[in-house]
């Protein structure tokens, strides 16, 4: 008897519920690191491109250079044409007064029969020394006539010569510009393209420094959230730890009044026991007088009687469940002794009917099986689910250590579900309801 009610004011276990896996402020660390090393790429990159326009930009200014010696060229060459153009025309009026006095000659001979007055001038010489000089003077004449015609065909051949190899000059020139300008606008386009590019990169780690900010307002409100759901869970080990010294208070201080009450019950059996002994003595000694004996005697007997027959106290019972006529026992007036904002305490509140010394999440079953209800693997609406250390709870897994319980809402047959409501640290409402639907296969269920 003493160890039960020991046992019955002491068994107080909290269960802490199975807390669903709560997006930590450390987990962003990654992400925002993951962030930053995309920024660096993107960085580099744009470096890589900037460098590239940079050596394009030098093969332009060289490029635009060679167009500008070429245009320099080319402005010298038309000034060289111009003189050249102006030699050729005083080459050509050359030509043409040429070409006239050698007309007149020509015509000359066939009118005037220049040659027969060259033979007469010969002839009517007055002397050998005469007929030389005229013969000089006419040979020097021819001279003068060939020298002139052979100057009037090297003058055309120098014109000739001058035009083409200016013609030739121009077009070349012009090649080269042609082929330059090309140039130049193709490093252009390339130029253009690689802009287009690092403007892109530009605008990709703008958008990756926007999600980075993201992250870290998101990592700053996790952290608080955070703060705060360890706040409350220091809150509630602390009214747990209290409530835990309070019971134990209460469980010394009956112990120590049973112990005076059994102290005090053995004190007064001993007691009347030893008056018992001391009445049957005196009543064997006064034998002598049967009248007065049988009077002493009966009187002994009554005062010995009612001695031994006077009730023992005992200590004020502690308040326990009581069972049932159907062979379970009632909880439902013993209050919700688990603490607040754990699975217990929530299916406590909601099922009145459940035990409040029934343990851990995990424990349920057998300490309702233990208690007289039906436990088995049957959901039904209005009973409790148990789940054992880390068992899948849809989304989450329960605690390794305490397990979980839930409150069963519904059950639809159709797909084998059940539809619970459940509280705890982890979720949005610790107190509850927080509702889910999740497989009603593998479940160990308690029955009211």
């Amino acid at each position: 008897m003493k160890k039960s009610i020991i046992s019955a004011l002491l068994v107080c276990t909290f269960a802490v519920s199975a807390v669903p896996s709560i997006a930590l402020a450390d987990n962003y660390d990654q992400q925002i690191q993951e962030k930053d090393q995309k920024i660096s790429d993107l960085q580099g990159k744009q470096s890589d491109v900037q460098i590239q326009i940079d050596e394009l930009t030098n093969e332009i200014a060289t490029v635009s250079g060679k167009v500008k010696d070429l245009e320099a060229k080319q402005d010298q060459l038309n000034k060289d044409t111009m003189k050249l153009q102006d030699k050729i025309a005083v080459l050509k009026v050359r030509i043409a007064k040429r070409n006239e006095t050698i007309k007149n000659q020509a015509r000359d001979t066939q009118v005037k029969g220049q040659a027969t007055n060259y033979v007469s001038a010969v002839l009517e010489a007055d002397s050998l020394s005469d007929v030389i000089g005229r013969v000089q003077a006419m040979s020097t004449i021819v001279k003068a006539n060939k020298s002139l015609m052979e100057q009037q065909k090297a003058d055309e051949a120098a014109v000739e010569a001058k035009v083409k190899d200016n013609e030739a000059k121009v077009v070349e020139i012009q090649a080269n510009q042609k082929e330059l300008q090309a140039q130049k606008n193709t490093i252009a386009n390339k130029q253009a393209e690689l802009n287009v590019v690092k403007a892109n990169y530009a605008a990709e780690q703008a958008t990756a420094e926007q999600d980075k900010a993201k992250l870290k307002k998101q990592q700053e409100a996790a952290k608080a959230e955070q703060a705060r759901i360890l706040k409350q869970q220091q809150a509630a080990e602390k009214a747990r730890k209290a409530e835990e010294a309070r019971q134990a208070k209460e469980a010394a201080k009956a112990q120590k009044a049973f112990e005076e009450s059994q102290a005090k019950a053995e004190k007064e059996q001993a007691q009347a026991a030893a008056e018992s002994s001391t009445t049957e003595e005196t009543s064997t000694s006064s034998e002598a007088s049967s009248t007065s004996s049988s009077t002493i005697e009966e009187t002994e007997t009554s005062s010995s009687t009612e001695e031994i027959s006077t009730p023992t106290p005992t200590p004020t019972p502690t308040p326990t469940p009581t069972t049932s006529t159907g062979g379970k026992v009632d909880h439902t007036g013993s209050g919700n002794m688990y603490a607040v904002g754990q699975c217990t305490w929530y299916v406590k509140s909601v099922a009145p009917w459940a035990g409040t010394y029934w343990g851990n999440g995990c424990q349920w079953g057998a300490s309702a099986a233990a208690d007289g209800f039906q436990v088995d693997g049957t959901p039904t609406a209005g009973s409790i689910v148990v789940f054992a250390q880390g068992q899948s709870v849809g989304t989450w897994n329960a605690d390794p250590s305490y397990g979980h319980v839930a409150y069963v809402q519904s059950y639809n047959a159709s797909n084998n579900t059940i539809t619970i409501t459940q509280g705890g640290m982890g979720f949005p409402t610790p107190t509850g309801p927080n509702t889910a639907t999740l497989s009603a296969s593998g479940l160990q269920y308690i029955h009211p």
